[in-house]
């Protein structure tokens, strides 16, 4: 049976895809929508619109409109002013089934089996949901975060966009949840979907593969433009994937913690791999699997296949 999944989110391209595959893959029983990439008003009217033109009726939920205590920032260069590139949107035929993303995600943990909490944007809602309930932890079957590095940041030499958005969001989940899957930089930089994806899903002429291809468009030419790559990290879909496909993927337990203070070092994930030497000042257990390898080219055909195979309903 499909895995039962939430997905909170701020839409966002890689966001948008991995949206997609889920809507495809899973039971994607509901969406929440954050502060993030862009602005909370145009990530939620973008995920109403993802599900709109995948012809997809799921609860969509609005949520934090800024983090906890950092000043509001946004990833626009990457992801376009609006967060979906150039790509034209419909027009809403529908709204958000409320303004609560926190109750829902609550209501969902304690509603639904099995669930596995998907949060590929700022941390904000999830922290607002553990303020709320801190029992939340042990109601869900799994939580994945697409979040962190244990390497080099993106947004600065230190840290990822969705922890340093929010670190004090981001630092509470951390230490309120015993373990969860932590998909960072160091395995979605290993994934990269390029022109030949973006080809393949325009061929297929679906409304949602043509939604991606678009997507995938102005993702490749900013990461060429940014880093000189071929091919875009859809960072979301790897997080989606790493649900639904977890045997494509290696990692291991580690001790992380989020760095809140530093100057230089504000939204760090600080993972703690030492294997020997340790002193036994510093040691906490393992509170995240954190991946760092996967079978990229496989991965990639699943996003791609994903997003293909989903058609809209008559």
């Amino acid at each position: 049976m499909p895995i039962p999944m939430l997905i909170d989110c701020d839409p966002g391209i890689d966001d948008a895809i991995a949206l997609l595959t889920a809507m495809s893959r899973a039971n994607l029983v509901g969406i929440t929508t954050v502060n993030g990439n862009v602005g909370i008003e145009h990530t939620t009217h973008n995920a109403l619109a993802i599900a709109q033109i995948a012809g997809v009726d799921v609860p969509i939920h609005r949520g934090a409109v800024r983090p906890l205590l950092a000043p509001t920032i946004d990833a626009a260069y990457v992801h376009g002013a609006t967060g979906l590139g150039s790509v034209e949107l419909p027009t809403l035929s529908r709204d958000i089934d409320s303004d609560d993303a926190v109750g829902f995600i609550l209501d969902m943990a304690r509603s639904v089996d099995n669930l596995h909490l998907v949060a590929v944007g700022p941390f904000t809602n999830i922290a607002l949901a553990l303020r709320r309930d801190p029992t939340l932890p042990q109601r869900l079957g799994g939580f994945t975060i697409m979040g962190g590095a244990a390497g080099p940041g993106n947004v600065t030499a230190a840290a990822e966009f969705n922890v340093w958005a929010d670190p004090e969001a981001a630092a509470m989940v951390f230490n309120e949840f015993p373990m969860l899957t932590m998909v960072g930089l160091d395995v979605t930089h290993k994934v990269l979907l390029g022109p030949a994806e973006r080809d393949r899903m325009h061929a297929a002429g679906t409304p949602a593969a043509l939604l991606a291809a678009g997507l995938l468009d102005h993702a490749v030419t900013i990461a060429s433009e940014i880093r000189g790559w071929a091919g875009a990290p859809i960072h979301d879909a790897s997080a989606v994937m790493a649900v639904l496909r977890p045997d494509l993927f290696e990692g291991r337990p580690h001790s992380v913690a989020v760095e809140v203070s530093g100057s230089l070092t504000r939204g760090m994930t600080v993972v703690d791999q030492r294997v020997g030497g340790r002193d036994g000042t510093d040691e906490r257990p393992a509170n995240a699997h954190v991946l760092f390898d996967a079978q990229s080219d496989q991965v990639v055909t699943e996003i791609v296949d994903a997003v293909i195979d989903l058609r809209v309903q008559d």
